[in-house]
């Protein structure tokens, strides 16, 4: 992997006056995603921003901030993981300039075609695989929540995992933390949901809870509030549809089996070859397939890549709020740049010239 030229780079860091924002793309506990341009290439990304007012109440989530910009940027080349292009901060706010998956949510594709079949469930849960195991392998990074919404596809509809735990960074206790957290539990493996210690087999049991939504149109375990649902995953036996393949019941069965130790994914490498080799992903040649030579089983509509048509309108039609100054920010609070010390980064060249997509392509 060639060195992030960070500090080398002859591009300078950038600020949010580099940008124009066009629309929000998402909302969260974590802070606000919005499609931006950039003023001097016109090139669009997915800007995410954080308020330091929000971080600093938990020293730790300070921490896995940081952590989170060091992730990403680390991960920067793999194909099914969004890039990192530039990090940067103000006094009131953290930025991350992210890759822009144009084709929105895969899950919104879902729900449109209420379920998918077999063979398009399988191309999109091995580029999960080979993203996965990448953070697993390379970064030692455990997801402990992957869920629908970090499931994004780019313009072409091949996959892009996003989130590495930014969606637990800014709980703001200020708004109902409690949800918030809890707001995908129906995907979160049983040892995490009962407070014990997890690895990365956790991913894995996610890994077939989301495997069996795009199967089914619902996740393995359902219930009406959370509390229901959390219990339901520890306790209920998991019923498999009587439509889906043996194949398909095989690896389910064995993805979501309750004690980790017994799952697979628990044992690696050698289960990531049994994942590889299981009779599922027989029609997968996972050489093209990590190459991106296999093409997508959808392709999204794109009219123009400025109207984020792919993504939700609860979140698209939200005005943008305006930039709040840095006098309203706290006053004499200790949150000066020190704290944040270290967040700037700027990708290398390669993949600054690579990246970010041109509204109009020349």
């Amino acid at each position: 992997m060639e060195p992030l030229e960070g500090g080398l780079n002859p591009k300078r860091k950038m600020t949010s006056d580099d940008f124009d924002s066009l629309r929000c793309l998402g909302k969260g506990t974590y802070g606000t995603v919005v499609l931006v341009k950039q003023r001097s290439t016109g090139r669009l990304y997915a800007q995410k921003q954080f308020k330091k007012a929000s971080l600093v109440v938990h020293k730790k989530l300070v921490e896995q901030t940081k952590t989170e910009r060091q992730i990403l940027e680390s991960v920067n080349r793999h194909p099914f993981v969004v890039k990192l292009f530039y990090a940067f901060q103000d006094q009131e706010k953290l930025y991350l300039i992210l890759e822009y998956g144009q084709g929105g949510e895969l899950f919104t594709h879902l729900n449109t075609e209420k379920m998918f079949s077999e063979s398009v469930a399988a191309f999109y849960m091995a580029e999960m695989l080979l993203a996965i195991s990448h953070l697993h392998q390379t970064l030692g990074v455990i997801y402990r929540d992957l869920k629908p919404e970090n499931c994004l596809l780019d313009a072409d509809g091949h996959l892009l995992l996003t989130d590495f735990g930014l969606s637990k960074v800014a709980v703001d206790q200020s708004e109902d933390s409690c949800n918030s957290i809890l707001g995908t539990v129906e995907y979160m493996a049983p040892e995490v949901i009962q407070g014990k210690k997890y690895g990365k087999a956790a991913d894995w049991w996610s890994f077939g809870a989301l495997a069996y939504d795009l199967m089914t149109g619902n996740p393995p375990f359902r219930g009406g509030n959370h509390a229901k649902i959390q219990e339901n995953i520890i306790k209920q036996k998991l019923v498999l549809p009587y439509y889906l393949s043996m194949d398909a019941k095989d690896i389910l069965t064995r993805l979501l089996r309750k004690d980790p130790g017994k799952r697979l994914g628990a044992v690696m490498p050698k289960d990531l070859q049994t994942l590889k080799n299981h009779r599922f992903f027989r029609k997968i040649d996972w050489k093209k397939l990590a190459a991106r030579e296999v093409e997508p089983p959808i392709q999204p509509m794109i009219t123009d890549p400025e109207l984020a048509e792919n993504f939700a309108p609860e979140f698209t039609e939200l005005s943008l709020s305006p930039t709040v100054t840095s006098r309203d920010f706290w006053p004499g609070s200790p949150t000066k740049d020190d704290m944040f010390g270290g967040f700037s980064f700027v990708a290398s060249s390669s993949l600054l010239e690579s990246g970010g997509y041109l509204t109009s392509r020349s």
